[in-house]
């Protein structure tokens, strides 16, 4: 598959992972997908974190990301080592209550640096630095604290990263408020070379823990902090060929692998894209249930002019893996697996 196209798919399935966690308005409503280059055990490529809350969410303080218990997590990389990106969401308070975009690469950085912090004091294995920026702004770092778990924590995950966010509803002038009352609404990065999948077939659980402000407050109200997890099921995959069809149609078909199972009624779309002066643009065009042994087939016309297609099981939402670690638990959110990229020409005029 071209490398500019998987791109996009990737980023495709970014934007729809942030549509299907939103959950109903509430007063505090957060939720995490996990979304991966590979599925394949023992594979190692980038893995992108999706953490979102809802608009009328009360601020977020802190959020803590346990790394799924099979995972290998590679520290240690040289400070100022590009290791991934990130796009995120915010609301500038101070400007408009509009979602703004920020984007920005993410950088490794010497922890010792950090031992003062007041998020996660003391020295880490490894500090990773988001640096989104809004439009025509300086970029706002947020440093993120990662370490290998030990003690009590090993049981949640094999790695830890903690992220904190300054309040952006306490009085302008406050020391420490978030620059332009920027509030956090959702964030996806990407990480490349740090995970490696497990060796062995099926599903790893990722588990989040957000922490709100007390509103207007700038203090965290730990008692109202929430769980969320996300499900990575191994091996994940969408296999996608072009068969014989009618003429003036195409037929893709073939087969879902789910955590080494192959089952039916599983809900799969078809997305359809070409190429524009901006890149290519995709979007859903059909829609089909998987039948016995996994197996599916989608047959269309052929398209006027080329057209590219891919084949997306979306993230699902089910109810959280227990026992959960703090009492309140949203949702576990199953990442998304797509197909190969299939390029699809119009037919060929007949001359006369």
């Amino acid at each position: 598959m071209n490398s500019s196209i998987r791109l996009v798919v990737l980023a495709c399935a970014v934007l729809a992972a942030l549509a299907a966690v939103a959950l109903a308005a509430a007063s505090y409503q957060p939720s995490m997908g996990i979304f991966q280059a590979t599925y394949r055990p023992g594979g190692a490529g980038a893995v992108t974190i999706v953490v979102a809350q809802e608009k009328a969410d009360d601020p977020t303080a802190k959020i803590i990301i346990y790394v799924g218990l099979g995972y290998t997590t590679t520290l240690g990389q040289a400070p100022g080592t590009t290791i991934g990106s990130v796009v995120a969401h915010v609301e500038p308070l101070d400007l408009t209550t509009n979602s703004v975009p920020l984007t920005g690469p993410l950088k490794t950085d010497n922890p010792a640096s950090y031992v003062s912090n007041l998020c996660a004091p003391g020295l880490h294995e490894a500090v990773w630095v988001l640096n989104a920026a809004l439009p025509g702004q300086p970029a706002n770092p947020i440093p993120v604290y990662v370490d290998h778990t030990a003690g009590a924590e090993a049981a949640l995950g094999s790695a830890k990263l903690q992220i904190c966010f300054a309040p952006p509803d306490v009085p302008m002038g406050t020391p420490g408020r978030a620059p332009k009352g920027a509030k956090f609404l959702d964030a996806a990065f990407t990480i490349s070379g740090v995970f490696k999948n497990r060796a062995t077939a099926g599903e790893e659980l990722w588990r989040s823990l957000f922490t709100p402000f007390t509103p207007k407050t700038g203090a965290p109200d730990a008692a109202a902090t929430t769980e969320a997890q996300g499900i990575v099921p191994m091996p994940y995959s969408i296999s996608a060929r072009r068969r014989p069809a009618r003429s003036g149609f195409f037929r893709l078909a073939g087969k879902l692998n789910l955590a080494g199972a192959a089952p039916g009624g599983i809900s799969l779309t078809l997305y359809a894209g070409v190429k524009k002066k901006s890149g290519l643009a995709f979007s859903p065009v059909s829609v089909t249930n998987t039948r016995r042994h996994g197996l599916y087939a989608f047959t269309r016309r052929l398209p006027a002019k080329t057209t590219y297609f891919f084949v997306e099981r979306g993230p699902t939402s089910r109810a959280c893996a227990t026992p959960t670690i703090v009492a309140s638990c949203t949702t576990a959110i199953t990442s998304n697996a797509i197909s190969a990229v299939i390029k699809i020409a119009p037919a060929k005029r007949r001359h006369r």
